[in-house]
């Protein structure tokens, strides 16, 4: 009888053992289940805040874009009527050319009648 006492006592101290550390364990766990609900706290933090920015800058790139392209519209447009006022100087330029040429013409005609008439008297 005593020695089943002293094994059950046995027993009872293994079994206060293996509870000792399961409690132990239990614990570590818990506090690592803290710091990953922490970690993942963080972390979702980071995403949302991450997610925003990107959300952001793509905004801020597509209002850029638009920018640009209006900027390059407008830039073809003074483009093409810096090259349509252009024609329209070149034209005068040779209209005024020809004119001026014709005019000399005409002095020298003139100029020419002029001698002739003053060497004829």
């Amino acid at each position: 009888m005593k020695e089943t006492i002293f094994e059950l006592e046995d027993q009872v101290e293994q079994h206060r053992a293996v509870k000792l550390h399961n409690n132990q364990l239990i614990s570590e766990l818990e506090s690592s289940v803290m710091k990953l609900e922490e970690q993942k706290s963080d972390l979702e933090r980071q995403l949302k805040t991450l997610t925003k920015q990107i959300k952001d800058e793509t905004e801020e790139w597509r209002r850029f874009q638009a920018d640009l392209q209006t900027a390059v519209v407008v830039a073809n447009d003074i483009k093409v009527e810096a090259q349509q006022e252009l024609r329209a100087v070149k034209r005068r330029l040779l209209e005024e050319e020809e004119k001026n040429a014709r005019l000399q013409k005409a002095l020298g005609d003139a100029q020419t009648r002029g001698s002739s008439m003053v060497s004829v008297s």
